[in-house]
């Protein structure tokens, strides 16, 4: 956990990274802006700094004069690392069988966190995020069961927007496989994209049998927030259970969620560094990131490449944009 001197620290930068993130994520190729320890030859100095993050560090000397990042902010020292973060689905062309496409093995029959989904509709996609032009369909998690406040108490599967909705053609309805078993168990319910939220609620088909825990982690105890230093874990559809360290509360992040949506920001995201060698990959959107208390604290919804740092959406913004509550019951559920 961070001391109490750290913690005043970031509280003094905080609304100085606020009033100027957005001209910095004007800058050419940077991809996000943050709060941490500054580092220097590789090593942590203790200091907290403002952190950009770039596609790829360039010499200061070969900069066009107004688009290098200033050294200091109003007294406050800056960092720039190089970091791209993406959205972590997997494409798996619609000509091809579901299950060639996975990563990993998984049970297939009750619906359940950690589990996978992918839309029945599939959507055209270009190199480079795929290698060849042509219509693919997207595999993401369903990463915990949740329903709706009343009185519209249904049991309903949380994942991101971009996994449920793929683009602006979504509506409300739209059916979802799971890849396991290649049938028909949820429908889009709803949908949030904002400038904290990226999340999606899908209606978990009648007679499917339900369970309101996170495969290879355990029952859901209930929400909480965000703190740095603490240890969390995640199991996404494409990773499985991985471990990671929250090492901030404050990014803001570019995110490209391809031609229809554009280039889109998402605000205060919870940074999630890897325990081991990597935390997540191409098809972990979605996964619930859960603290040792059981507590859900946020949705997975983007990663750098190669996985070492994850982004995740506060889990009590996503349920107030969402109008839903977490499923706390470790029984099966019959819908």
């Amino acid at each position: 956990m961070l001391s109490i001197r750290e913690l005043r620290d970031r509280a003094v930068i905080r609304p100085i990274k606020r009033a100027v993130e957005d001209q910095l994520l004007d800058l050419p190729g940077v991809t996000a802006v943050d709060i941490g320890v500054q580092h220097r030859a590789g090593e942590p100095t203790g200091q907290q700094v403002i952190v950009v993050s770039v596609i790829r560090k360039i010499p200061r000397e070969q900069l066009v004069a107004g688009t290098c990042v200033p050294s200091d902010i109003f007294g406050i020292p800056t960092d720039v690392i190089e970091e791209q973060p993406v959205l972590q689905h997997i494409h798996c062309a619609r000509d091809k069988p579901l299950a060639s496409c996975q990563q990993r093995s998984e049970r297939a029959g009750v619906v359940r966190g950690g589990s996978g989904i992918v839309p029945c509709r599939a959507v055209h996609l270009s190199p480079p995020t795929v290698p060849n032009a042509g219509e693919y369909r997207r595999i993401g998690t369903l990463g915990a069961i949740v329903t709706g406040t009343s009185p519209t108490v249904v049991p309903m599967g949380l994942t991101t927007f971009d996994v449920g909705c793929l683009d602006d053609a979504w509506a409300v309805g739209d059916r979802m496989i799971d890849p396991a078993g290649g049938r028909v168990h949820t429908e889009l319910a709803r949908a949030a994209l904002s400038g904290r939220v990226d999340a999606a609620a899908v209606a978990i088909a009648p007679g499917s049998e339900t369970s309101c825990v996170v495969d290879g982690i355990g029952p859901v105890t209930g929400h909480a927030t965000a703190y740095p230093g603490e240890r969390v874990r995640k199991n996404g559809f494409g990773t499985g259970v991985t471990v990671g360290i929250i090492t901030s509360v404050d990014a803001t992040v570019r995110l490209d969620h391809g031609e229809a949506l554009g280039v889109r920001v998402l605000r205060e995201q919870i940074r999630i560094t890897a325990a081991d060698l990597r935390f997540c990959g191409p098809g972990d959107a979605g996964a619930a990131v859960i603290d040792p208390g059981g507590r859900i604290i946020g949705l997975h919804v983007a990663c750098s490449r190669g996985g070492a740092f994850g982004f995740a959406s506060p889990i009590a913004d996503v349920l107030a944009e969402l109008d839903v509550e977490l499923c706390t019951e470790s029984q099966r559920i019959r819908v």
